[in-house]
């Protein structure tokens, strides 16, 4: 059994270089487990009981720390999707249809949401739809 866990970690290893998403990689140090187990000589159920003990371990405890330590971490907002929320200066008159907003240096077309916002006011991004920015 000792080189059907070698494979099995082998195995995994390799998964985890294609998939690259730290699951594989805590099965395979999970499959160091029954490997230690089966050089004591101990029974298959043994084995699989030690597998599945260390691969719940290695999934819940082990993979969060190793993927905060790689720095992989929930999906952050990028490009445009980031200035939600963020404040723009209006440079011309915004109404509903048309206007020109701007925010963090770049000039952006946008519309508000319902009014007008006269030039230089303050507005928030609340949207995007597609390259146009609708401000509240």
């Amino acid at each position: 059994m000792t080189f059907i866990w070698l494979a099995v970690i082998g195995a995994l290893v390799v998964v985890e270089l294609v998939t690259y998403g730290l699951y594989f990689a805590a099965l395979a140090i999970a499959a160091v487990v029954p490997l230690v187990i089966s050089l004591l000589g101990l029974d298959l159920w043994v084995q699989a009981l030690g597998f599945l003990a260390a691969a719940v371990v290695a999934l819940v405890f082990v993979r969060p720390v190793i993927a905060k330590l790689q720095g992989t971490s929930p999906e952050k907002l990028t490009n445009s999707a980031a200035l939600i929320g963020k404040s723009a200066e209006v440079i011309e008159e915004v109404t509903e249809l048309a206007g020109y907003v701007k925010v963090q240096g770049e000039t952006w077309t946008a519309r508000t949401s319902s009014g007008v916002r006269a030039v230089g006011s303050k507005v928030v991004i609340e949207q995007i739809d597609g390259a146009t920015l609708i401000v509240g």
